[in-house]
């Protein structure tokens, strides 16, 4: 039996034809085109669809100006960056979003900074912080006395009489007079040595002419050693010249303007008092003017008037050292800012070692005085008057110890 033969395939070629191989090869562009379309139509979709979903926003918050004027502002992203722009200046992106940055705010106003930030998508948040700067003060501050910061002296021979007369009874207020007393109680005792039971304070009514009177005449005899005994006097308070600028009063708390002769005090009838105990030395510090003004620049009496006082160094004994506030013709004045009058307030912190101006661990009579000239002046003039301290006396006594 015969087999069949199998039916002939026809042989195909290996290689394809070059148009056909051109048209397999445009059809393959196009699948890889359309894809990539699709891939790139799906992605913008995407970026659309989290531009539109997505908001960026910003949170920002800054300190208040330093005293250079620095100012610390914190932004923070609730995504990433591709922009900051801080009162239109480029910072750049983040991609935490998160910046520290420090600007100077401009003294004087409000300082106002406009904050846009820009995310991946083109979305933008601002934000605008504001900071006042102020100016700062040029009024200087005062340190207050301290009588702590004087060393204290070993204790000697020697005795103070010590008056402050603020609240007159008859006439305008001498301003800050008895802190002016009261304060100096403690120097007094620490920075001269001075035993407190050697020392007798009058503030106010209890130095009425009778009570000043008599601790010059009746105190003081009791605690002095004939030529052993320093004597201090510390003053206070009102002053008045009088009519023929020959003769310096003292006003005590009950002076009457209608009868100054009879109720003040002649500044020499203290110096006779003091002479009669005969003491090795006197050492006064006057914080009063006699220019007829209080220390704020009224007039204390309708009838004072400008006098050429004729004071001079023959006017005090040769063992006596005197330092007044003001020249004749000048306020004594005081100042809120000090609290004090501001000679009584730079004396005593010339006390406290500021005086000591060669550093030497002494305090003369003539580092004092210029201390205070220095000092004084500066003071007085920052409240638009002239006040010069005056010294009589001998400029090289070495006045504390330190």
């Amino acid at each position: 039996m015969r087999r069949s033969k199998p039916p002939e395939v026809p042989i195909q070629s290996d290689n394809l034809s070059d148009k056909s191989r051109h048209e397999v090869t445009e059809e393959l562009e196009r699948k890889i085109r359309a894809g990539e379309i699709l891939k790139y139509e799906a992605e913008a979709a995407r970026q659309e669809q989290a531009k539109q979903i997505s908001r960026i926003s910003i949170k920002a918050s800054a300190t208040q100006p330093d005293p250079d004027g620095f100012v610390t502002i914190n932004i923070q992203a609730n995504t990433g960056t591709s922009s900051l722009k801080i009162n239109g200046d480029e910072l750049g992106g983040k991609t935490d979003g998160s910046y520290v940055v420090r600007k100077i705010a401009r003294v004087g106003q409000e300082t106002k900074f406009v904050l846009v930030a820009t995310d991946i998508y083109g979305n933008f948040d601002s934000k605008t912080i504001s900071v006042v700067r102020p100016v700062i003060d040029s009024k200087e501050v005062f340190s207050q006395l301290n009588a702590v910061n004087v060393k204290q002296q070993p204790v000697r021979d020697a005795v103070a009489i010590i008056i402050g007369i603020e609240k007159y009874k008859r006439v305008a207020k001498a301003d800050y007079a008895n802190a002016d007393a009261q304060d100096f109680y403690d120097y007094a005792s620490r920075a001269l040595g001075i035993k407190q039971e050697n020392i007798k304070l009058l503030v106010d009514d209890n130095a009425d002419d009778l009570g000043i009177l008599g601790a010059f005449k009746n105190w003081l005899p009791l605690k002095v050693k004939k030529q052993k005994t320093d004597v201090y006097v510390f003053y206070s308070g009102h002053g008045l010249p009088s009519d023929d600028g020959k003769s310096l009063y003292l006003m005590p708390f009950g002076v009457d303007k209608n009868f100054i002769e009879r109720t003040a005090i002649n500044q020499q009838e203290i110096i006779a008092a003091l002479l009669a105990v005969q003491p090795n030395s006197v050492t006064m510090f006057l914080d009063s003017c006699y220019s007829g003004q209080t220390r704020g620049g009224e007039t204390l009496l309708a009838s004072a008037r400008p006098i050429a006082i004729k004071v001079s160094e023959s006017a005090y004994p040769a063992n006596f050292t005197v330092i007044s506030a003001s020249a004749p013709d000048q306020l004594s004045s005081s100042s809120p800012d000090l609290k004090h009058g501001i000679f009584s307030y730079y004396l005593m912190k010339g006390m406290e070692g500021d005086a000591d101006l060669n550093k030497d661990g002494k305090i003369t009579v003539a580092e004092m005085q210029e201390y205070l000239n220095d000092m004084v002046g500066r003071q007085a003039m920052s409240m638009n008057r002239k006040q010069q301290p005056q010294l009589f006396g001998d400029p090289s006594r070495v006045l504390i110890k330190n």
